[in-house]
């Protein structure tokens, strides 16, 4: 099933840049597609057409850049356990008011970066379709883990950890705010698949989105981190049963974030604590966000019942979350205060 997948992958992506030279070459189990490129035909593209690979996908954010350096621009956070580019996508930098948006902490969760790339592609193609989003600097990292992504592109489908030793370590346990907290024996257990690693901020890739969450904390309206799967949004605390201070205030921020999916898609998001929810987690990025007293602090648990995803239900995805956004973003920045 995995290498029909990558097949349809590497067709799908093929099939939507017919200004593209493709290597006849190139096969299903390599991505690296060799190809040069008619900066014209980025408009006609369309990233979402299937799941894009981690090259690829930057070679759409540095063509996209080039041709649009007034509305979009990148930095490089820092590199990956194996020397990828950790990047950061700024959407009207311009604008102090700040939502940062991050994905793929978790590798195997592909539609959580596809639907980064939906809200970047949406925020410079059509924006004039949110004029809300125009009061926002967006800060969006698309593939926070690219080792691991990678990885479950090439060899393991629901590889889950980055790619710090063969074992990996789970970046969403590896946050600096209650990592010490044992909730369960798989955090410390280096087979475990939610490994914590060796200390807090023990990797790269962690301390990239913590060092951005620390850098912008007192600008920052709303923190967003994609996931799949489960239908939910969810706030801190994590690593404990009880929910933070002002939990209903987050709560609000959640529920209002759920309002926005369910006008969007029809679709009805649950709210809660991950302990509610789903299971209890310390060193979560939520809560090392909550800890920097950042205004908003909300995880999103995007589609359903799989981290596989048909291609024709990526957009979906997107919508579903950039709704979610922008309707947090607002409700946290309308006067309604955490206090």
């Amino acid at each position: 099933m995995f290498g029909l997948g990558v097949l349809m992958l590497a067709l799908a992506t093929v099939h939507c840049i017919p200004n593209f030279t493709f290597d006849s070459d190139a096969t299903a189990g390599n991505l690296e597609l060799d190809f040069t490129y008619d900066e014209n035909a980025i408009d006609d593209y369309y990233p979402l057409d299937g799941f894009l690979s981690f090259d690829r996908a930057n070679e759409w954010l540095t063509i996209l850049i080039n041709k649009y350096p007034s509305n979009i621009t990148t930095k490089p956070l820092d590199r990956s356990h194996e020397g990828r580019s950790i990047r950061a996508v700024y959407i009207n930098r311009q604008q102090e008011k700040k939502i940062i948006v991050v994905a793929n902490l978790h590798a195997r969760e592909w539609a959580a970066t596809s639907s980064a790339i939906y809200i970047i592609h949406e925020l410079i193609y059509h924006a004039n379709k949110y004029p809300e989003a125009f009061q926002f600097q967006w800060i969006v990292v698309p593939i926070a883990n690219p080792d691991g992504y990678e990885y479950t592109t090439t060899t393991d489908r629901l590889w889950r950890k980055n790619r710090n030793s063969p074992l990996g370590i789970d970046l969403n346990r590896n946050f600096g705010y209650k990592w010490e907290v044992e909730v369960n024996p798989d955090d410390k257990n280096p087979e475990g698949d939610t490994y914590r690693g060796p200390s807090a901020f023990s990797e790269q890739e962690s301390k990239a989105i913590g060092n951005l969450l620390k850098e912008h904390a007192q600008t920052t309206m709303l923190y967003v981190d994609l996931h799949t799967f489960g239908e939910t949004i969810l706030y801190p605390w994590s690593f404990m049963d009880e929910a933070a201070p002002n939990a209903a205030w987050s709560r609000s921020v959640a529920e209002e974030g759920a309002r926005g999916i369910l006008l969007r898609s029809g679709k009805t998001y649950q709210v809660g604590t991950p302990a509610e929810r789903s299971f209890k987690e310390s060193g979560s990025s939520i809560d090392y966000c909550f800890s920097l007293n950042i205004k908003a602090c909300i995880a999103v648990e995007l589609t359903a019942g799989s981290y596989e995803l048909q291609n024709s239900t990526i957009p979906l995805a997107g919508q579903e979350a950039l709704a979610a956004v922008l309707a947090m973003a607002v409700y946290a920045n309308a006067g309604n205060s955490p206090l």
